[in-house]
């Protein structure tokens, strides 16, 4: 699941979570410490996009503090990376609670597909002078 290998990338590098969680909420993101916490640690639930913006945090930080041949295979993962998520019934319990998203949108996460950025620039997460409005 995306926040075991999130924690274990964490744990590789020798990041605290509080650390981590600053870094977060300088790159965008919205929840606070002790939900960062359940997260990582399972209780807490978040939406892809927000787990995401957990990933990029922990992996910027990756690359400040592990040279580049350390790091390889021990980064956080994308929800488009394919790492499953377990249905709530295999977990044998009612699965994590989910919180909603807090942030307007987040940065362009490093290994994004190219289409993912059209589709940002079409949108309205964009001002309208930005995305091509203000005619």
């Amino acid at each position: 699941m995306q926040h075991d290998d999130t924690l274990m990338a964490m744990e590789f590098a020798g990041l605290s979570v509080y650390e981590t969680w600053m870094h977060y909420c300088n790159v965008g993101g919205g929840i606070d410490y002790f939900e960062f916490d359940a997260y990582l640690h399972g209780v807490l639930g978040l939406d892809a996009e927000d787990a995401d913006v957990v990933s990029q945090a922990v992996n910027e930080l990756i690359d400040d503090v592990l040279p580049a041949e350390e790091s390889r295979g021990k980064r956080a993962p994308y929800s488009w990376t394919g790492c499953p998520v377990p249905a709530p019934a295999d977990r044998g319990d009612d699965g994590p609670v989910h919180a909603p998203s807090m942030s307007p949108g987040i940065p362009l996460p490093p290994g994004a597909p190219l289409e993912l950025l059209d589709e940002i620039l079409g949108s309205s997460v964009l001002n309208p002078s930005v995305a091509g409005g203000w005619a």
